[in-house]
């Protein structure tokens, strides 16, 4: 019922925020079926979220205002200074 093809078997998706100490846990999502990207999955469980709430993740979260995500390193070039302390501060 929930196959995938890219993974061959039947998945179910996860989510779990907690708060940038990583102590508090402060949304679940556990066991939604069917294909669906990570960020229409965050999109449908932050309702109860202050709207100036801001998080981090990973480029699955790409294009969600409060979600800061990485910055990519352009194919054969370098990222700036400020890119990679960007980065670096997300990694944190």
């Amino acid at each position: 019922m929930y196959y995938s093809g890219k993974k061959k078997s039947h998945t179910f998706k996860n989510q779990i925020i907690v708060l940038p100490s990583g102590k508090d846990i402060v949304d679940v999502i556990v066991g939604k079926p069917g294909s669906k990207s990570d960020i229409n999955l965050f999109g449908e469980g932050d309702k109860g979220f202050d709207p100036n709430q801001r998080f981090k993740g990973d480029k699955a979260y790409e294009g969600e205002p409060s979600i800061k995500t990485p910055t990519k390193k352009p194919k054969k070039q370098e990222l700036s200074l400020e890119q990679k302390e960007k980065n670096k501060d997300l990694a944190s």
